[in-house]
């Protein structure tokens, strides 16, 4: 049968068949066209270290040139066409974790596109089982924030808390998860009048120990523990308490980063910090601010001194080689220390009801200060002293000689 004008129904029904699969044609054809398009980062060490570290480019212009909206899937692909792991941040950046020669270049491709699957390098989660603890991590080592079902306990536990490990693969949360099952375990034996066996048993479990990635054996109590910040007065640190409330905002696999708030003093000041640490860094980054203070204070951050020895304040860091919490037994240091690449006005000892080495911002306030802070361990990738002192001015100066990223359209 022949479609004329007089076959109506055929004669429209097959138009509009031909119009659906030009527009479908249409569709595929624009898809691969955008799919097709590409956007190079070009990123350029300044430095003539060796940097290997994650960079930031912008989101919003990488997807305006690539045609997508910032939801839109990534893929990052390095010189040869292989693809390595990238992260969108909370703030509009697209990460990625890059090794660059002194002084040397490098292009990366993004395009449109489901990307494959990479095992994270960081990580974070606030544990409510274990009373509220903020405990994040990466390939280098462990923090820890307090959070207010530890402190509806009374207990006083201030400051930031350092796990060392001696590996790249996350392990905070089995850490938890072995330490509350010989917690359990142990008490149900001793409650049976199996003592040795309990204790036996909690031993085995416990990450206050070291069996065979790393543990918790770092002294924190009513101290600043490892970098957090605090308000000066008269010369006296006003220690903070623990956090009231935490929102992660970004969670690996290249980047965490958490926001937290400080219940309200006395005085009506309320803290707020913002912490973020990177696959591969040692430094975490901090920034502090603070709501309500009327008249000029001192900001200090620093560390806790547990003994009188291996302290270094530099004229923008302060470094100690922490003894651990039972030395006689762990045989090992950690390495601990702020840097401040906006610098402060002086470095020193504080004495007080705990030690501390400080760095101290005078004439404070409130607005926004950011510092790092962090951590090594002589069982890991920083062997000595001399070492950690190395690996601070080296970030230091990375600090103040930041990768360059450029963004063109391929």
């Amino acid at each position: 049968m022949y479609l004329t004008e007089n076959n109506g129904y055929y004669y429209h029904r097959m138009k509009s068949i031909f119009c659906i699969i030009l527009t479908a044609l249409s569709v595929i054809a624009f898809s691969i066209k955008a799919g097709a398009q590409t956007v190079s980062l070009i990123i350029t060490n300044p430095s003539d270290m060796q940097r290997h570290e994650v960079v930031e480019a912008d989101l919003q212009t990488i997807c305006r040139l690539l045609g997508v909206d910032t939801q839109t899937p990534l893929v990052v692909k390095n010189a040869i066409g292989q693809e390595i792991v990238c992260q969108k941040s909370y703030d509009g950046k697209l990460l990625l974790a890059v090794s660059m020669q002194p002084n040397g270049k490098a292009t990366y491709t993004v395009r449109a596109g489901q990307g494959g699957t990479f095992e994270s390098r960081v990580s974070g989660k606030v544990y409510h089982n274990r009373l509220d603890d903020l405990t994040w991590e990466n390939d280098r080592g462990i923090y820890r924030m307090y959070g207010p079902a530890l402190q509806r306990t009374g207990e006083k536990s201030y400051g930031t808390d350092v796990w060392v490990k001696n590996t790249p693969v996350l392990v905070a949360e089995e850490r938890y998860r072995l330490h509350m099952l010989g917690w359990q375990q142990g008490d149900s034996l001793r409650k049976a009048g199996q003592k040795a066996e309990g204790d036996s048993v909690f031993m085995n479990h416990s990450f206050h120990l070291d069996h065979g990635y790393g543990m918790d054996c770092y002294a924190v109590g009513a101290s600043l523990g490892c970098g957090a910040p605090a308000l000066m007065k008269e010369g006296s640190l006003l220690f903070p308490y623990c956090y009231k409330e935490c929102k992660i905002l970004d969670n690996g696999p290249l980047r965490f980063t958490a926001e937290l708030t400080y219940g309200t003093t006395a005085e009506g000041i309320t803290e707020h910090r913002l912490v973020s640490l990177d696959k591969g860094s040692h430094f975490n980054r901090m920034t502090v601010w603070y709501d309500g203070i009327v008249e000029t204070m001192s900001l200090a951050s620093g560390v806790v001194l547990h003994s009188e020895d291996n302290v270094i304040l530099g004229k923008d860091y302060v470094l100690y080689a922490d003894p651990t919490d039972n030395p006689a037994v762990h045989q090992s240091q950690i390495y601990v220390g702020t840097v401040y690449p906006s610098g402060v006005d002086e470095t020193i000892v504080y004495k007080g009801s705990k030690n501390h080495a400080l760095g101290v911002v005078h004439t404070y306030r409130g607005e926004p200060y950011t510092y790092y802070f962090g951590s090594a361990w002589s069982n890991y990738d920083v062997p000595s002293m001399a070492h950690w002192r190395l690996v601070a001015d080296e970030f230091l100066l990375s600090l103040k000689n930041k990768l360059s990223v450029s963004i063109e359209r391929k």
